[in-house]
């Protein structure tokens, strides 16, 4: 049997960070917000498809991105919001982890399911929920072509605080190709 070593062998810069999110993997966060609940996006642009993608259910979005000036780990809107949600840098999710539980705010980040285990990030974790999916997301490497990154060796999920109506749900994934 052939041992699959992708996941710790995988790069963890700011270059392999830099990914895009399909519509797929966001669209089934729908069924848990309410068109009036304000949404911070803060690893996002404006062109990111969470913020275009919330705007298009109806929802208000406050975004923020390092590249805007808007460190995550000191940055915090001023207008009042309701959930915190988007796909972080993996490779500095125990420092997200740490601060989405500083803020104490209702959240749903996407993560590799590996994340689950660690011992570092696990106290901020113990009173999350997941929504775990069927299948691997596949990322966007370029925003603008769509094109997809190659060998994608996890899965991912949502860890969220506050906002599934259960601990661990299971979802399948609808792929528009």
């Amino acid at each position: 049997m052939a041992i699959n070593k992708g996941y710790l062998t995988a790069k963890t810069d700011k270059e392999s960070d830099e990914v895009y999110t399909p519509s797929y993997a966001i669209t089934p966060l729908l069924k848990y917000i309410k068109k009036s609940n304000v949404i911070w996006c803060p690893f996002d642009t404006e062109d990111s498809e969470y913020v275009k993608i919330f705007k298009k259910n109806g929802n208000k979005v406050i975004y923020s991105h390092i590249d805007l000036g808007q460190n995550f780990f000191n940055y915090e809107p001023n207008e009042k919001y309701d959930f915190i949600i988007s796909n972080p840098p993996f490779s500095i999710k125990d420092d997200i982890i740490k601060r989405l539980s500083e803020l104490d705010k209702p959240f749903a980040m996407l993560f590799p399911i590996p994340t689950l285990q660690g011992q570092k990030r696990f106290p901020y974790m113990k009173n999350c929920q997941a929504l775990i999916f069927d299948k691997r997301i596949n990322y966007f490497k370029n925003k603008e072509t769509k094109e997809i990154q190659k060998g994608v060796s996890f899965g991912s999920f949502y860890l969220c605080k506050n906002f599934l109506p259960s601990d661990l749900i299971f979802e399948e994934l609808e792929v528009i190709k």
